[in-house]
């Protein structure tokens, strides 16, 4: 059973880690994916990467500012343009960093919830606009554990996925009388590029407060992501589901 057939999906942060990953199990399951990015030569290797493993699928790529929403407007405006509608929005992309308070800038405190907060909203936003009109679609949101137990290091990031948390479900719960949902997915520590921003011995931290003794796979995150946008899910919203391996911080 393919979960999402036919779905027009967008995936921001779509060119590496769980945005691919994602894009590749979305069209799997019989999904039109367009991916976003942060430059146009990262998307178009990531295009070119999803059309070797999906030959007769078509894939969009755009690199929009996430941060300007005239332009996350127009991005999101063409894919549904081109298709007709969009069902549903992955609102992936996001930043890290693990410098203790006394470290962070001020440029590097607004930086992080420049994208990782405001280019959700604009998203959303952007989404919203595409599928109100209909009464119906899916915005998922990525959060992250952090965001619900704090950090061994680091300030900004845990701050902006709390923000991320509370607009997930503020949003839901306006909006479910459009019969749009808003669901937020908050990872534990995926094996992904990001975590090589992560300091050895704060990884290892991570990890020995893991039961499951292991680092999640982007795979896990981007099934979640495939349940949240499908008809199975279609009495969630307005909340954030954890995909952490149980991770407390210690």
């Amino acid at each position: 059973m393919n979960l999402v057939q036919d779905k027009i999906v967008i995936i921001t942060g779509g060119t590496s880690g769980i945005g691919l990953c994602a894009a590749k199990i979305f069209m799997d399951n019989g999904a039109t994916v367009s991916i976003f990015g942060k430059t146009q030569e990262e998307v178009d290797a990531a295009k070119a990467e999803l059309k070797e493993t999906h030959p007769d699928k078509e894939v969009l790529g755009f690199a929009p500012d996430l941060t300007n929403r005239d332009e996350v407007m127009a991005a999101v405006g063409a894919v549904a343009e081109k298709y007709g509608r969009l069902d549903v929005m992955i609102n992936n992309a996001g930043v890290t960093s693990s410098n203790v308070f006394s470290r962070v800038s001020p440029e590097e405190f607004k930086y992080m919830m420049d994208i990782n907060v405001t280019g959700v909203f604009n998203g959303a936003w952007a989404a919203y606009q595409c599928m109100k009109g209909r009464k119906e679609g899916v915005i998922i949101n990525t959060a992250s554990v952090t965001g619900i137990h704090g950090s061994l290091s680091g300030v900004g990031y845990p701050t902006s996925k709390s923000a991320v948390i509370g607009f997930t479900q503020a949003l839901g719960r306006e909006i479910i009388r459009k019969n749009i949902r808003v669901v937020g997915v908050a990872p534990g520590v995926v094996n992904t590029p990001m975590v090589g921003n992560i300091p050895e011995e704060i990884l290892d931290g991570y990890l020995s407060s893991f039961p499951m003794k292991r680092m999640l796979e982007p795979e896990e995150i981007a099934n979640t992501y495939l349940f949240l946008a499908s008809d199975l899910a279609s009495g969630i919203t307005a909340t954030t589901v954890s995909v952490d391996g149980a991770y407390r911080p210690s």
